[in-house]
C-alpha cells in the first residue's frame, strides 16, 4: 500500500529516487499542476494544454456521464471498479503463504533477506482497529545491517520489457510502450495472465486493491482530507486529480495502439481500463525511481525516470526514522536497518520528505507526527484568487478530457459486441486517433 523511494538529485544516475512526479525534470503530475503552481510558466504550458483541449473539443462528444459497464449508477466500490488482474488467484494460497512464497522465490533467485525478520500485522497510530502488514525483527539486528538486498535481475524496470520474450519486439516497434508507467503496467497485466510466469510468486504477493484516494468518491475524499491542515487541502485535491489524469492519459496513449497493432495479444477485455488502473496503482504505491538513458527517444531519452518494482523488498512501512533505499556498484538495491532492532521491533524505511497532503494523495495515509513538513511547490488556500485564475484552465481541460474518455469506453463496449471488424474500424476512426494523439502528446511532453 505504500511506496518505497529515495529522493536524490537528477544528475545522480546511479541511485534510486523519488517518484518522477516530484523530480526536477517533472512528470505528468507536475505538468498538469504547473499552470496552477507557476504563473510565470503559464504561456508555454497553456499552449500545450490548450492545443490538447482543442483536439478533444473538436471531437464534439456530447455525453454527460457514462459509467463503466454494470456501474449501478456509479455507486460501485473501488474494489469492484478497479479490477484485480491475476488469473487463478486462489492458487496463490493464504496471505501468509504468499509472503513465504515470495521470500523463498526471491532468495532462490539471488536476493538476500535477513534471517531475523518476518512479517506481522501492525496497528496504525491514531486509527482504531486498523492494521497494516509490515516487517518485524524476530531477533536483534544491528543498525546499518542489510535487511533486504535485491539483485538487478529481480528489479522490474523497463529493461525487463526491452528483453521480454513477447514485449521486446513490441517495444522496438511501438514508441508509446517506452513510457515508464504504461510500459510497466502492460508488463504486469501480461504476466498476470500467465499461470507459469517466472514472476508469479511476486504477482501473487501484490494486493488485490490499493486504497488510493484517486479511486474514492468526492464525499469520501472530503471526509478524508479533514485530517489535513487547512492550508494543505487544496493541494491534496489537486494532487489526487492529477494522479487520476496519469491513469487516464497513459491508458489512452498506449492501449488503443496495442489493440490495433497486436489484436492477437491485447484485447480490451483482458487489458481493460479497470485492470490497467489496478496495475498503475501498484506502480504508484510500491515503486522507487531509477534514471536511465533511452536511446530510442533520441535527445529526449536522457535521464528518463523508470519506476522500479522490487519484489519482497516492497513490504516495509514508512517512518521518518527509516533509511532510504540504496544501490550498490553492482546495481543491487539494498535496504538497511534504521537503528539497532530488538525482537518485536518493526523495520522501517523512509519514503522521503513529504507533507501530509502529499503522503495522503500518493499513498493513502498520513504519517504520525509529520504535520510540520511543508509541501513542495506553491500551496494555495480555498478562495485564493491566484489559484482560481490558473486552475480554471486545468479544470476546463480535465472536464472535456474525461467526457471524451467516457465516450471512448462506451464506443469500445459497443464495438466489442459487434465483432472484431467493428473494433478495428473504431480504433482507426479519426475520433479515436485524435484522442490517442492528444494523450500521447501530453504524456511524451514530460520527456521534453
Amino acid at each position: 500500500m505504500m511506496a518505497r523511494r529515495k529522493p536524490t538529485k537528477d544528475e545522480d544516475r546511479g541511485s534510486f529516487h523519488d517518484h518522477p512526479g516530484h523530480g526536477r525534470r517533472g512528470a505528468l503530475v507536475h505538468l498538469l499542476l504547473a499552470i496552477r503552481a507557476r504563473p510565470n510558466m503559464f504561456p508555454a504550458l497553456a499552449f500545450l494544454l490548450t492545443a490538447s483541449c482543442f483536439v478533444l473539443y473538436s471531437l464534439n462528444f456530447h455525453v454527460s456521464s457514462i459509467h463503466p459497464k454494470g456501474s449501478r449508477g456509479g455507486q460501485r466500490s473501488a474494489q469492484e471498479i478497479f479490477g484485480y488482474a491475476l488469473v487463478d488467484p486462489d492458487d496463490c494460497g493464504t496471505d501468509t503463504e504468499r509472503v513465504i512464497n515470495v521470500f523463498r522465490w526471491a532468495k532462490k533467485n539471488g536476493a538476500y533477506i535477513h534471517p531475523n525478520i518476518t512479517t506481522k500485522m501492525f496497528p496504525i497510530p491514531g486509527l482504531k482497529d486498523v492494521k497494516v502488514r509490515g516487517i518485524m525483527a524476530t531477533s536483534p539486528i544491528r543498525h546499518g545491517k542489510i535487511v533486504f538486498l535485491i539483485p538487478d535481475s529481480l528489479l522490474l524496470t523497463m529493461s525487463k520489457i526491452k528483453h521480454h520474450h513477447i514485449l521486446g519486439k513490441i517495444y522496438n516497434e511501438t514508441i508509446q510502450l517506452h513510457d515508464a508507467i504504461g510500459g510497466l503496467a502492460v508488463f504486469l497485466l501480461l504476466e498476470s495472465q500467465n499461470r507459469s510466469s517466472f514472476w508469479r510468486p511476486y504477482l501473487c504477493s501484490l494486493p488485490k486493491h490499493v486504497p488510493l484516494p484517486m479511486f474514492y468518491s468526492k464525499e469520501r475524499r472530503a471526509k478524508l482530507k479533514e485530517q489535513l491542515p487547512v492550508e494543505q487541502r487544496v493541494k491534496f485535491d489537486a494532487l489526487v486529480e492529477a494522479r487520476r489524469d496519469v491513469v487516464d492519459l497513459h491508458y489512452m496513449q498506449l492501449l488503443p495502439v496495442l489493440f490495433l497493432k497486436y489484436p492477437e495479444l491485447f484485447s480490451p477485455e483482458v487489458f481493460s481500463y479497470e485492470k490497467f488502473a489496478w496495475a498503475v496503482s501498484i506502480i504508484m504505491s510500491r515503486t522507487w525511481g531509477k534514471t536511465y538513458f533511452d536511446a530510442a527517444l533520441g535527445a529526449h531519452g536522457k535521464n528518463i525516470t523508470v519506476h522500479t518494482l522490487a519484489p519482497a523488498a516492497d513490504m516495509p512501512n514508512h517512518d521518518s526514522s527509516g533509511l532510504e533505499a540504496n544501490r550498490d556498484p553492482r546495481g543491487r538495491m539494498t535496504l538497511n536497518a534504521q537503528k539497532n532492532l530488538s525482537k518485536g521491533d518493526q523495520f522501517f524505511i523512509s519514503y522521503g520528505s513529504k507533507c501530509d497532503a502529499e503522503f495522503l494523495a500518493h499513498y493513502g495515509f498520513v504519517p504520525f507526527n509529520n504535520s510540520h513538513r511543508r509541501c513542495k511547490g506553491r500551496v494555495y488556500s480555498e478562495g485564493d484568487s491566484h489559484m482560481e485564475a490558473h486552475d480554471s484552465n486545468v479544470t476546463s481541460w480535465r472536464k472535456k478530457w474525461r467526457k471524451s474518455l467516457s465516450f471512448y469506453h462506451a464506443l469500445v463496449r459497443k464495438a466489442r459486441r459487434e465483432g472484431k471488424d467493428a473494433l478495428k474500424d473504431l480504433l482507426l476512426s479519426p475520433r479515436v486517433k485524435s484522442l490517442q494523439t492528444a494523450a500521447q502528446k501530453i504524456v511524451m511532453a514530460r520527456l521534453q
